[in-house]
């Protein structure tokens, strides 16, 4: 068999495979969420300590956004295991919590109008603290402990 032939011949299967929908499991997957320490929206008075000890630094400069009230960024830092949304909530205060649904594995994203985040897939909206405001989803953001220094925000990711 030719290379061409065995390729289609793939493919074919595979769509197959899709169509009869073999391998996609039969119901809905709730997301993996990581524990996370309970951590306030503002974090102020709290001393960063080592990337060994699990805090994640956040230049601002890669960030702009986020040196104004009610700026966000999405962050991610796959050798941490961070994948946070930020939000600057006020002068000073700042909420760093996990960007994936509760619910069905989406990326939430911040509505700076409305001053949450909400779920593209399903509609969950949840606050600047992680509690679930609207479902489907029953379970909050992770939320991380986040504080500024200089020119960098400072997350903390316990390993």
């Amino acid at each position: 068999m030719d290379r061409r032939t065995a390729l289609r011949t793939l493919l074919r299967c595979t769509c197959a495979l899709a169509a009869a929908g073999v391998g996609c499991g039969g119901e809905w997957r709730e997301a993996v969420v990581l524990d996370a320490p309970d951590a306030g929206a503002c974090a102020e008075g709290l001393t960063p300590g080592t990337p060994e000890q699990g805090w994640v630094e956040v230049k601002l400069d890669a960030h702009p956004a986020l040196r104004e009230p009610g700026g966000s960024a999405e962050v991610r830092v796959p050798q941490a295991l961070l994948d946070v949304v930020v939000v600057h909530t006020a002068d000073g205060c700042y909420a760093a919590l996990w960007r994936i649904c509760t619910h069905g594995d989406c990326a939430v994203g911040w509505k700076p109008s409305e001053g949450l985040l909400e779920c593209p897939c399903h509609g969950s909206r949840f606050g600047s603290d992680g509690r679930v405001l609207q479902g489907p989803a029953t379970r909050p953001l992770a939320a991380f402990p986040a504080v500024r220094v200089g020119d960098s925000v400072f997350i903390h990711r316990p390993r």
